[in-house]
């Protein structure tokens, strides 16, 4: 018994196990208050998260609200599937308490609950942390004007990849369904007591203006009705004889010609006739009363003469003087022909198609106020009479067709359109068009003027959608034009000629946000020079043989969309979104639309179809949250 009290004492006397003892004590409520950090953070991020959820399912739902027949229950219904969809956490609980609706100031207030499992407190009993959010949108707080830049270039008709598994469609299309979510995000239906307006710049090769077009790049000079087509002065005379001497001579009594005049022969239709002198001009020397000579025609290898005309032309080398009042056209000027009667051409000067006198463009010659000459047309090379019909247009910038030679010294002749290009004057600036007008735009068959009109800013989604859901694609990529009529339509300064209702804000406004979306798919390739595709336009801009035998006077479309962009960012009070959808192996694009943009928040890239939604989405979201007062 003895030593086993001993044992028992010295047990009792032993402290060499106490600090394990607590420290394995303390060590739960020590991990448990460390670990607290980390679900406090991991709470703040959730409630951070939810917040951007409600916010958002606020802003989806606030519009709704106008309908008499929408309820607060079933808006709480919405919100609670809107607010679990974007949490994505399953793990996370979050339930929408209520949903508040005035009518009257077109309010929408959603409260919601959420339950974070917590991760380390739990080990002290405490197994979830709670957190309450609530967003409040009031429709129309801040006055809202956007304008959305879309790429309609032929690259655009290339199939992407769906990204959801989904039909397989093409980049236009999927710019169309992107188009048609963002339109009722930013566009309101209620426009009281603040509004929300939309404009949309389709864009290809250039922008299409449609019925402004006049005033946006000036009017254009069109034809004028011709009243006569002349070569002749006097009727045709019957020769006499014609002899085979070197000169010819040719008999015609009292015939009324004088040296100098210029002639037309016509012989007899018999093989052996003098047929070396049918159908050609000659000049008249040592005229007398009943004959002439054919000056320096030698007749000695001639047949012999049998029948024949001869008529004193009206000009040299009997060319055609065309009578127009008030034509316009200056010595030297070239001028197309089209619509005459009763005259065809044999041979002539630049193809341009058509038929007759219009088959050419002809240089001008002799011009008086009402009447000219078509200098090369000898009636030598035009058979027939003029009887009736026919108009005169110049072929110079400004006019309705535009003469101009390639790179390789041709001609071509252009027809002008509704679309605009760069102007020379005021570039880089949103100067008004009654101060500098915009470029005018002569396209090429195989590059025309994209269909697509532009829409200045409204509000009524109709028009809006019904752009959305009929774009087209095809021709090169102008996009520092696009680029330049996105700011256009919401400058106060620039002062289009809109109705009314599309006229942005006046300047003085402060309560009112400005944004421009600029969407491409790649290469900005077009540049410009007197309305034509310039020679130093790049790859992708079309065949070399349709430009023009100049350079983009402001430089390629790069650099002007650089330029243009750094002009726009000025403005502290407009804020710029770019997309780069689906930009494959064009570092220079990428990099234009990253530094085009107000701040690398606002800067978007898409590589399948669902993320251009989803890159539009957030756009209108980051619109969307100046609506949220609370």
């Amino acid at each position: 018994m003895r030593p086993f009290l001993r044992l028992v004492a010295r047990f009792g006397r032993d402290e060499s196990g106490v600090f394990a003892i607590m420290f394995g004590l303390m060590a739960v409520v020590l991990i448990a208050m460390g670990g607290a950090v980390v679900d406090y953070v991991r709470l703040e991020q959730t409630r951070n998260r939810a917040q951007i959820a409600l916010d958002a399912a606020a802003l989806a739902l606030q519009k709704e609200i106008t309908d008499e027949n929408v309820s607060e229950d079933s808006l709480k219904v919405k919100a609670q599937g809107l607010l679990t969809d974007r949490i994505g956490d399953s793990s996370i609980s979050a339930d929408v308490l209520s949903a508040t609706i005035s009518r009257d100031d077109g309010t929408l207030l959603l409260t919601a609950d959420m339950d974070v499992p917590t991760l380390f407190v739990g080990l002290v009993g405490i197994h979830q942390l709670s957190a309450r959010v609530s967003s409040q949108v009031k429709g129309g707080s801040t006055n809202v004007e956007v304008s959305v830049v879309v790429d309609l270039t032929g690259s655009m008709g290339q199939y992407v990849a769906s990204g959801t598994g989904g039909k397989r469609q093409t980049k236009v299309q999927a710019l169309s369904m992107a188009l048609q979510q963002l339109i009722p995000a930013v566009v309101q239906d209620r426009q009281k007591p603040t509004y929300s307006k939309m404009a949309i710049v389709p864009y290809s090769m250039g922008v299409n203006v449609g019925t402004y077009a006049t005033s946006i790049r000036g009017p254009i000079t069109g034809p004028t009705a011709i009243t006569s087509v002349v070569w002749a002065s006097g009727t045709a005379k019957t020769i006499e004889a014609a002899t085979r001497a070197n000169p010819v001579v040719i008999s015609l009594k009292g015939h009324g010609f004088s040296n100098g005049d210029s002639v037309y022969i016509e012989t007899g239709p018999s093989s052996d006739n003098m047929n070396n002198i049918h159908k050609k001009v000659f000049v008249v020397a040592d005229a007398k009363a009943d004959s002439f000579q054919l000056k320096d025609i030698n007749g000695s290898r001639f047949n012999s003469f049998k029948s024949g005309t001869v008529t004193r032309c009206l000009q040299a080398n009997c060319e055609m003087r065309v009578t127009s009042t008030n034509h316009g056209l200056a010595t030297n000027d070239h001028v197309y022909i089209s619509g005459v009667g009763g005259i065809a051409i044999n041979n002539g000067q630049e193809s341009a198609g058509g038929s007759g006198l219009g088959s050419v463009v002809w240089p001008v010659g002799t011009v008086t106020a009402n009447s000219f000459v078509l200098t090369g047309s000898s009636r030598a090379n035009v058979s027939g009479a003029y009887t009736s019909g026919g108009s005169a247009q110049c072929v110079k910038a400004g006019c309705e067709w535009f003469y101009f030679l390639n790179p390789a010294g041709n001609a071509w002749r252009h027809r002008v359109s509704t679309c605009v290009t760069e102007r020379t004057v005021h570039a880089f600036d949103n100067a008004p068009p009654s101060t500098a007008l915009l470029g005018r735009n002569y396209p090429n068959p195989s590059n025309p003027c994209l269909s697509n009109t532009i829409v200045p800013l409204t509000a009524n989604k109709a028009v809006l959608t019904n752009l959305a859901t009929s774009l087209t694609a095809g021709g090169s990529t102008g996009g520092h034009i696009g680029v330049a009529w996105g700011w256009y339509l919401v400058s106060p300064k620039f002062n289009g000629p809109w109705p009314a209702d599309s006229q942005p804000a006046p300047a003085t406004e402060t309560n009112i946000f400005r944004a421009v979306v600029l969407m491409t798919d790649g290469e900005f390739n077009s540049g410009y020079c007197d309305g034509v595709i310039s020679r130093d336009s790049i790859d992708g801009s079309g065949d070399a043989a349709f430009k023009i035998n100049c350079d983009a006077p402001n430089g390629g479309s790069y650099a002007q969309t650089a330029a243009l962009c750094a002009a726009m960012k000025s403005d502290t009070r407009l804020r710029i979104y770019t997309v780069g959808f689906d930009i494959v192996n064009s570092p220079n694009a990428i990099s234009l639309m990253a530094n085009c943009a107000s701040a690398p928040e606002y800067a978007h890239t898409a590589d399948t179809a669902s993320e251009l939604v989803a890159a539009f989405q957030k756009i209108a979201e980051s619109i969307g949250s100046l609506r949220v007062t609370q």
